[in-house]
C-alpha cells in the first residue's frame, strides 16, 4: 500500500502500477487462493451470463441465522472487466475477493460478468443483469441444502456500483426489488439487508466522454446517474423504499476527487439515515479488491468493515 501514493489519483494513470505492485502479492497466496471450492453457472439470456460461486468451509460468524450471501459486481468503466483476470496474477483475480470472504467470515461468494457496451449494454442494462443474477439466487441458490434462507448483500465497485445501484433506485426493478425486501425476516427465502458501494461517482459533473454517451445515453449523464435518478425520485415523490436494507459507501483515500465528492453529496441526498460513509485508509481506486486473500492487515482492513457492516445486517 505504501507504494501506491505516488502513482497519483486519476484512474487510468494508477490503473496498471497497481496491479504490478500487487501481482507478486497475490500470485504467493495462489494455492490458499484457489482452494476455496467454486463452480460456474449461467444466470441469463446473454452468454455473458456467467457467475461463479466461491462455498465456505466454515458456519459463517455470528449473528447469521440464514446464509450469508455477498454477491460482488465488479468494475470497468462499461467497458472492460470480468469475473476471472486470466493474464493477471495467474488468474487469482476475483477468486481472492471469493477466498477471502468465504474462508475468513463464511460467507457465500457470488461473482457475476455483466454486459459491457462491446456486448451491447445500455442503460439500465446493468440493473437488469443485477436483477437477472438476484433472480438466480432467489431461484437456484435456495434449492441447495442449507440455503434455503438467505440473507443477501450486494458489493458493487466503480461501474459495477452505478449498476447496483441501477437496481436499487431505478423504478423499473420496483418490483422485483419488493421481492427481496421485508424489514424483518418471517420466512424463508432472500432477504437483501444491505449494499456497499465502494470507489462510485454517483454523477460525472461537467464531464462528457463517447463512453458515458455510449451507455448512459445522449444527454442523460445526469438522469442515468445515480444521483439523478434519486433526485428524480424525490421530485416525484417517489423514492423507493429499502425496509431492512442499509447502504455503506466506501471511498479510498486516494480516489479521484470526484468519487469523493459525489459520494458526500449522495449520502447528504438520501432521505433516510441507514446509510454511513466512510474512507479507506492509503488505498486507491483499484487497490481494494486486490488486497484482499494477500494476508496484510492493512490491506484487508476494509474487508473487516464490510463482513462488520454485513453482519449488522443479519435477519434475527
Amino acid at each position: 500500500m505504501e507504494k501506491l501514493r505516488p502513482f497519483g489519483r486519476n484512474i487510468d494513470d494508477v490503473l496498471l502500477p497497481t496491479f504490478g505492485a500487487y501481482a507478486q502479492l497475490l500470485i504467493a497466496r495462489e494455492k490458499d487462493i484457489r482452494s476455496t471450492r467454486h463452480e460456474t453457472h449461467n444466470y441469463g439470456f446473454d452468454p455473458r451470463h456467467k457467475l461463479d460461486v466461491y462455498y465456505p468451509d466454515r458456519a459463517p460468524v455470528e449473528p447469521f441465522r440464514a446464509k450469508p450471501v455477498l454477491v460482488f459486481f465488479y468494475g470497468g468503466g462499461f467497458v472492460s472487466g470480468d469475473r476471472v483476470h486470466e493474464t493477471f496474477a495467474h488468474g487469482v483475480v476475483f477468486g481472492n475477493l471469493g477466498h477471502y470472504f468465504a474462508s475468513q467470515f463464511g460467507f457465500t461468494v457470488v461473482v457475476p460478468d455483466y454486459r459491457l457496451i462491446s456486448h451491447g449494454a445500455k442503460y439500465p442494462s446493468g440493473g437488469e443483469d443485477a436483477k437477472l443474477a438476484i433472480d438466480w439466487i432467489v431461484s437456484i441458490l435456495t434449492q441447495q441444502e442449507g440455503y434455503e434462507s438467505i440473507d443477501l448483500f450486494l458489493l458493487g465497485n466503480s461501474a459495477g456500483g452505478i449498476h447496483s445501484a441501477t437496481y436499487l433506485l431505478a423504478p423499473e426493478f420496483k418490483d422485483a426489488r419488493e421481492k427481496v425486501m421485508a424489514e424483518e425476516r418471517k420466512s424463508s427465502g432472500v432477504l437483501l439487508r444491505g449494499v456497499t458501494l465502494l470507489g462510485v461517482p454517483f454523477h460525472w459533473g461537467s464531464e462528457d466522454n463517447a463512453i458515458l454517451r455510449e451507455y448512459l445515453g445522449d444527454g442523460k449523464l445526469f438522469e442515468n446517474s445515480p444521483a439523478g435518478i434519486l433526485e428524480t425520485a424525490k421530485k416525484n415523490g417517489s423514492v423507493p423504499a429499502l425496509p431492512g436494507v442499509k447502504l455503506n459507501l466506501l471511498v479510498s483515500e486516494l480516489d479521484p476527487d470526484l468519487i469523493t465528492d459525489t459520494s458526500e453529496e449522495f449520502k447528504k441526498a438520501w432521505p433516510g439515515s441507514d446509510i454511513s460513509l466512510e474512507v479507506l485508509e492509503g488505498h486507491n481506486h483499484i487497490s481494494p479488491q486486490l488486497g484482499l486473500s494477500t494476508g496484510i492487515e492493512h490491506e484487508e482492513a476494509w474487508g473487516v468493515q464490510v463482513a462488520d457492516f454485513c453482519r449488522s445486517g443479519a435477519t434475527k
